[in-house]
């Protein structure tokens, strides 16, 4: 970069020196030079669904807007590109653009008619003809409730789950409640629980009790993989609240015996992490029911990544859960998840570097007996979910594999820019649903 501003300046001086510019040509000409920065130009990609989920139509379509605030005209090429959410090229386009100073350029849709059901990505690139590019991503769904993706379940899934809860069942819970005072100043006593799950394996929980008198009904929430501790809600709505800390993760993770808890055991169902993790989705419900200001018929679940798919577990197993909420939920339709998201597989990879007697087919066949995909036409309760089209971290295509399971009334939101989260909509309509099904007015 140096070598170039001496050249430059010795340039300058060579053509004053011999006499061929004057100091003010220099000037103009090196103001009329066109500035062409990349600071000056914008690109946007608008996309033409609301929700960027199109349904009723024949094709999906997006429109980039490349906003030039340069003074001078700006030349390049824009191209895009449309691929599966797994990567695999559909369509590429690339056009000249030319646009004026300080103005957009807006002019060209780039869709594609009849798509397949599922989820795309469209990159987006303007390139300068002088020099550099700009660069957009973003996802789009077309007809979600069409895609389809198999149920792959073992010939014993059914007899594995109801011999395992039969096991949870003969494990004695042993319930301690701690008082917590300083989170107790407002509508809820609130106490940290403690009680025995699968293995006899001891896991926690934060638990508000109303301060009202008689029975209530009761929320209960499932957390996202790794998630931080939190305290339930304090302030009355109409609900007691539990939220579960699973074995070795948020109040559990001092103490956590299970590695990165994805592949522990993972080689066989018997020993995998989520069994004992699911026994304690349902020893949480075993909690609430036990408690004399619950009113047990009227129990919710909800949660979001982990905690969404958790919340599939409980409604999938235990017919005292009456209605669920469910956003961007995690541990869904494997094989295609792992061609989508480079994370869980590489945990996977890295198992299977570590232990080279396990294979694919091993770890797939234990994957199936808790693929919520696989367990989701269980569920006999209404269901809201919740998804963020740019999720690369529990992609929609995997929330759908598991919703399109659902034989039960259910409904969903999509957030377009949203990546791993949902909006305020999503939350709003899950506590609706709960007031609705477990006939709670407005406190």
């Amino acid at each position: 970069m140096w070598e170039r501003a001496f050249f430059k300046i010795s340039f300058v001086a060579l053509l004053l020196s011999s006499g061929c510019v004057t100091k003010k040509e220099i000037r103009v000409q090196h103001r009329i030079l066109p500035d062409t920065s990349l600071q000056k130009i914008a690109l946007d990609v608008l996309v033409k669904d609301d929700d960027y989920i199109f349904l009723g139509t024949d094709s999906i379509a997006i429109v980039p807007e490349i906003k030039n605030d340069n003074k001078n005209t700006v030349k390049g090429h824009l191209s895009v590109k449309l691929l599966t959410d797994d990567y695999h090229l559909v369509k590429e386009e690339t056009v000249a653009v030319e646009i004026a100073g300080n103005t957009v350029f807006d002019k060209r849709s780039f869709g594609l008619s009849r798509p397949a059901p599922g989820f795309y990505r469209y990159d987006v690139t303007f390139a300068l003809s002088e020099s550099g590019q700009i660069n957009k991503k973003l996802n789009v769904g077309y007809e979600p409730e069409k895609i389809a993706s198999p149920n792959d379940q073992q010939p014993d899934f059914d007899a594995f789950w109801q011999d395992n809860l039969k096991k949870l069942a003969k494990i004695a819970p042993d319930f301690q409640l701690t008082p917590l005072p300083e989170q107790s100043k407002l509508d809820y006593e609130m106490y940290e629980v403690t009680m025995r799950s699968w293995e006899d394996e001891l896991i926690r929980g934060y638990y508000a009790k109303p301060k009202r008198p008689g029975k209530h009904p009761v929320i209960v929430e499932y957390m996202g993989y790794g998630s931080s501790p939190y305290f339930p809600n304090q302030t009355w709505d109409g609900f007691a609240y539990f939220v579960l800390s699973i074995r070795g993760q948020a109040l559990n993770k001092p103490t956590n015996r299970f590695g990165t808890w994805f592949t522990y055991g993972i080689e066989q169902k018997e020993t995998y992490y989520y069994l004992g993790a699911f026994m304690d989705v349902v020893r949480a419900l075993d909690f609430v029911s036990s408690r004399p200001e619950i009113d047990a018929s009227h129990i919710a679940v909800r949660g979001s990544s982990q905690g969404g798919a958790l919340s599939v577990v409980a409604a999938s197993l235990d017919e005292r859960v009456k209605a669920l909420a469910i956003g961007i939920p995690f541990l869904s339709d494997y094989k295609d998840y792992f061609n989508i998201c480079g994370w869980p597989r590489s945990d996977v990879e890295a198992y299977l570097k570590d232990h080279p007697g396990v294979s694919w087919d091993q770890v797939f066949r234990t994957l199936s007996y808790f693929d919520i995909k696989n367990l989701a036409s269980k569920i006999s309760v209404p269901v809201v979910m919740g998804i963020g089209v740019q999720d690369d971290v529990c992609p929609p295509h995997t929330n759908f594999a598991a919703y399109n399971e659902i034989r039960s009334p259910k409904s969903w939101i999509a957030f377009g820019t949203h990546a791993h989260s949902t909006g305020k909509e999503f939350y709003e309509a899950g506590v609706a649903l709960f007031r609705k099904q477990l006939q709670v007015t407005n406190p």
